[in-house]
């Protein structure tokens, strides 16, 4: 089956948590799979406004964002998928005690309850700064589409035993992401393929953490990065060297997609 679309997360798995940057021979493979006209995603916990560096690198033909709740080409949003209101207010009563550190993660706006190391920590692992300190309350207000809850496993019942209708994943040890029940980086998956008019048999998807475990399941051809825990790379389809390695590129090879 021909690949027509290939679907890449970001974070430790097109850039490196250590140098923050896409490797040369990566950014070289992504204009050689253009050249052959297969349709390039990115497909990532993050924010759009955390998006600058990616964009500046290589003109993808789409973003599924916040881990699938906001789809968009250019200026053309495919699909939104915000939390709904029950999910929220549980959301914002767990978090308007601080027992835990919170970014929302609103359409436009990014905001935190309160900074804690693990947040410094994690935002300096991304090269972003710190997003200004608002009541999560605000969250009630507007269009809320992913939380980020700086949560241990052992913390994590802090939040899950007030919010039975949060959905939640993890692809680090010290936080939970938070997005709406119905969601996930499959179904914007779905809906770049949907406006593209390319078959799921037809994609490929690369990951290494859990919040891509159903992407990875839904494409044609999902793998697995190095750094991604045993039972990810299992369920995988292949399992690629890491981020440090150009593990992209050389799984790119063993499928015969840079000949």
């Amino acid at each position: 089956m021909m690949t027509k679309a290939i679907f890449f997360d970001v974070d430790g798995t097109l850039v490196s948590f250590r140098t923050h940057q896409v490797s040369p021979a990566v950014v070289q493979a992504l204009h050689t799979l253009r050249e052959k006209g297969i349709k390039l995603f990115v497909a990532t916990g993050r924010h759009p406004a955390m998006l600058s560096y990616l964009r500046s690198v290589f003109p993808f033909d789409g973003w599924v964002t916040l881990s699938g709740q906001f789809c968009f080409c250019g200026e053309q949003v495919l699909h939104r998928n915000p939390m709904d209101r029950q999910a929220v207010e549980e959301l914002v009563s767990a978090a308007k005690s601080n027992a835990f550190s919170c970014i929302f993660l609103e359409g436009r706006d990014i905001y935190i309850n309160y900074a804690d190391s693990y947040t410094r920590r994690f935002m300096a692992d991304l090269d972003l700064p710190l997003p200004p300190v608002q009541d999560p309350a605000r969250a009630l207000e507007g269009e809320l589409y992913q939380g980020i809850t700086f949560l241990t496993k052992e913390n994590e019942h802090l939040l899950l035993r007030r919010a039975p209708h949060l959905k939640t994943t993890r692809w680090h040890p010290h936080f939970l992401d938070v997005i709406p029940s119905d969601g996930g980086k499959d179904v914007g998956m779905d809906a770049m393929l949907e406006h593209f008019q390319i078959p799921l048999e037809e994609s490929m998807a690369f990951g290494d953490g859990e919040n891509d475990l159903s992407m990875l399941l839904h494409a044609g051809i999902g793998v697995a990065m190095g750094t991604a825990h045993q039972g990810l790379k299992e369920l995988a389809d292949y399992a690629a060297p890491s981020v440090e390695e150009d593990g992209v590129v050389r799984a790119l090879e063993h499928f015969g997609l840079l000949t």
